[in-house]
């Protein structure tokens, strides 16, 4: 009897088993079975857009299904978004397009896969973390069809590095650091954290073993993302920070977690300044008792740390460097203020954007420092991409010149080249310049030798055009010679608050004028 009640017990369970699996079965192959989702495309072949990634920050890697349909007479295009989140609509911003020509393998029946590059990359965007790839985007039914979009979310750590010689009561970092940190979560990036080493700040040489210990916390945190995860990266750092960003940078070129390597590097500095007599760009002292003991001061303790040069390793793909050469007697101190060491030598193939805050009023430190004008105007507006530093990019180059065959013989001239650039041979005897700026603005070219450093002058004036165009041409032949120049850009926009009197400049690289 009792067999008779478990055998049933037993075929019900089973019964009630097959029912459930059967009621499952739709659900699991739903969520489990890879689908392909053909999109009819007006005028296109029907095609199933796979993934989307990048492996490098610098261009989007798709693929794609197209389906077997004859006889298409439109080419099959792609552009490339970053949007807030995965659905395509009217409010994502385009990046880039790709066409794949009617006829083409890559417009073929089957499956493709294809890296559409992205000029100036895919730059930190907080509010809009999402990469979409679009099949056809102006067509009907691309908001629609989800079928059409392929996206990958990207991730953001920050970080920021204090400069030397800081209260060692700081148990974590100064309160700027900690602020400008916070401030960064607060504009959407997924991780931010101030580096902290207030404890060795104040002990010459210890600065420089500071790098690599930055670098294994930022892949620590790098490595709790996903694994396919696109996570960005942004350092900030102030004074011998900034030498200490670079050192962890460099670092991560040979050592980054996975998930960094597909990201966006971008690296600010602000004042950068190596505890190095050596390098450019030292002090401003005054002519009394105090100023000269905070030079002795200054230049023996930079003497005993020898600190490595401030630079842009060549992992990084935007570099932005905010700096003062404001006199002592001009500073609310008074009797000496350090400087930003620029030009910075740059390893990367991007350019440095550089923003000259002397005008501001800024000192290197103190209530007045480069680091808190940055946390007030810069940090607050990160989510917005920093209008106010976008608005002034300014960038340029030698218009009639051809490179020269110069190669490096020795490592002054290696740092040569990494300051200015490759020397370039003009044609003629007049250089003539141009690149864009912010629209309305006044260009001055400022031309010196590069035997003396102390020599430059003004030799051209230009305005950018309501499309922020510009070009300038020497306002008199040169002599033959080598030569470096640089262009500075002065909206008067800015005249209005002297805290946005902000100067771009950039160098415009070496040339050489005759046979030299």
């Amino acid at each position: 009897m009792l067999d008779r009640v478990f055998r049933s017990l037993r075929e019900r369970r089973r019964a009630r088993a097959r029912r459930e699996r059967a009621s499952l079965r739709p659900l699991v192959r739903d969520v489990l079975e890879p689908r392909v989702v053909l999109s009819g495309l007006t005028g296109a072949s029907d095609v199933a857009m796979l993934s989307a990634t990048t492996t490098d920050s610098q261009g989007v890697t798709v693929e794609y299904q197209i389906g077997a349909t004859a006889g298409a007479s439109q080419p099959l295009e792609f552009g490339v978004y970053r949007s807030a989140d995965a659905q395509f609509d009217a409010s994502d911003v385009l990046l880039g397009s790709w066409t794949a020509d009617a006829g083409l393998s890559d417009a073929a029946a089957g499956s493709h896969q294809v890296t559409i590059p992205v000029a100036g990359g895919l730059p930190i965007d907080t509010a809009r973390p999402y990469v979409l790839v679009v099949a056809n985007p102006n067509d009907a039914g691309a908001t629609t069809d989800p079928g059409r979009t392929a996206s990958f979310r990207t991730y953001v750590i920050g970080v920021v590095s204090h400069g030397g010689l800081v209260h060692t009561s700081w148990k974590y970092a100064p309160p700027w650091a900690l602020q400008t940190a916070k401030l960064m979560q607060w504009q959407g990036y997924d991780a931010a954290f101030p580096f902290n080493w207030a404890s060795d700040s104040r002990t010459a040489g210890r600065a420089a073993r500071q790098g690599p210990k930055l670098a294994r916390q930022i892949n620590a945190i790098a490595e709790q993302f996903p694994a396919s995860a696109v996570v960005d990266l942004h350092v900030i750092g102030h004074s011998e920070g900034a030498m200490v960003n670079s050192l962890a940078l460099s670092t991560l070129a040979k050592s980054a977690a996975p998930q960094l390597q597909r990201g966006f590097v971008q690296d600010t500095m602000l004042d950068p300044h190596a505890a190095n007599n050596n390098s450019p760009g030292q002090l401003s002292a005054s002519n009394t008792i105090m100023g000269a003991i905070a030079r002795v001061v200054t230049t023996s303790f930079q003497a005993d740390a020898d600190d490595p040069a401030v630079f842009v390793p060549a992992n990084v793909d935007e570099t932005e460097v905010f700096y003062q050469h404001t006199l002592a007697k001009n500073t609310h101190g008074g009797d000496y203020n350090l400087w930003g060491q620029v030009p910075v030598p740059n390893l990367s193939a991007h350019p440095i954007h550089y923003y000259n805050l002397t005008a501001t009023g800024a000192s290197h430190s103190g209530l007045y420092g480069v680091q808190l004008w940055y946390r007030n105007f810069v940090a607050t507006t990160l989510h917005n991409q920093a209008p106010l530093v976008e608005a002034l990019r300014l960038e340029g180059g030698i218009v009639n010149a051809s490179p020269s065959p110069e190669v490096p013989t020795s490592r002054v001239q290696e740092l040569r080249q990494a300051n200015w650039g490759a020397v370039q041979t003009i044609d003629g005897d007049q250089p003539t310049f141009s690149g864009t700026a912010a629209p309305g603005s006044t260009l001055r070219l400022y031309v010196g030798p590069t035997g003396d450093l102390t020599k430059v002058g003004l030799l051209g004036t230009a305005t950018a055009g309501d499309d922020g165009t510009w070009t300038v041409t020497t306002h008199r032949p040169l002599p033959d010679g080598r030569y470096r120049a640089v262009v500075m850009a002065y909206s008067r926009a800015l005249h209005t608050r002297p805290a946005y009197a902000v100067v771009p400049m950039a160098p415009m690289g070496r040339f050489v004028i005759g046979k030299d």
